[in-house]
């Protein structure tokens, strides 16, 4: 087993927003430790980009980031009140093309000749009940 030092962007810290941050992982390859980092807590499971780096380490330098992420607040606080209070960490923001916009549906929907304002509305309400009418 070799030891390997991931770069991560951990999440928590706003929408748009991350905090770098280093783990210290054995794994047989490079590609096995970002997996594994991936699914720690607090990681940012959904980004493609969620690893920044992996570099291979020695002994003495995995014993440092274990320490520093044993003492470090951001992996301590347990609500946002507690990371408000211990925000000693650098706060960093998505680059502008990995934004997104949520978009609305602009399409209209008719139930019949009748146009529908909110169709999510009305499938979820009245167009249930009207499914199993029996004649």
């Amino acid at each position: 087993m070799k030891l390997f030092k991931v770069t991560a962007k951990c999440g928590h810290v706003g929408r748009n927003y991350f905090v770098k941050k280093e783990f210290a992982i054995k794994a047989k390859d490079g590609k096995e430790a970002a997996k594994v980092v991936r699914n720690i807590p607090r990681v940012k499971h959904h980004k493609k980009d969620a690893i920044l780096n992996v570099v291979e380490i020695t002994e003495l330098e995995y014993e440092m980031i274990m320490l520093a992420n044993s003492n470090d607040p951001y992996f301590k606080c347990t609500c946002i009140q507690e990371q408000r209070v211990s925000g000693d960490f650098e706060v960093f923001r998505e680059c502008e093309h990995e934004l997104f916009e949520r978009k609305e549906n602009k399409k209209t929907v008719y139930y019949g000749k009748t146009l529908l304002r909110n169709p999510k509305k009305f499938m979820k309400n009245i167009y249930a009940t009207e499914r199993y009418a029996v004649c």
